[in-house]
């Protein structure tokens, strides 16, 4: 593969790795509104002693915030879903970027290899920089 190509491979590994890196976030924070949002659930549910069971109260009522919380528990954990699929779509997709710049970096020549090098730093070395 020639130098354009290469470069073009880096770029669009880096820009694959920042978009991960931010979906990453995005499903730590999702997963932490998820657990705020199932510990208040929790707390509006009557409890029955002495078991791990919770129930409505004697008139079959909920509490009036349950039913907003579970559909923000439905709409949360659906969220969650579909940034998770998509940063397994993106990281089988890194893995195949990033093994094709390792094979074709260990296939070149020295000089190709100086030049590549130097590249490779130019977009992959911010990741390092934390």
């Amino acid at each position: 593969m020639n130098l354009t190509e290469f470069e073009k491979i880096l770029c669009d590994f880096s820009t694959g790795f920042k978009t991960y890196t931010k979906l990453i976030n995005d499903i730590k924070r999702l997963d932490s509104l998820i657990q705020a949002n199932e510990k208040r659930l929790n707390d509006s549910l009557i409890k029955i002693p002495f078991t791990h069971l919770y129930f409505v109260d004697g008139l079959g009522i909920f509490k009036h915030q349950t039913p907003t919380l579970l559909k923000q528990n439905k709409q949360l954990v659906s969220n969650y879903n579909k940034k998770l699929i998509e940063t397994k779509k993106l990281s089988n997709s890194l893995h195949r970027q990033l093994d094709a710049i390792r094979s074709d970096y260990l296939n070149s020549n020295d000089n190709e290899a100086e030049e590549k090098d130097r590249l490779a730093n130019k977009y992959l070395g911010q990741f390092g920089q934390s």
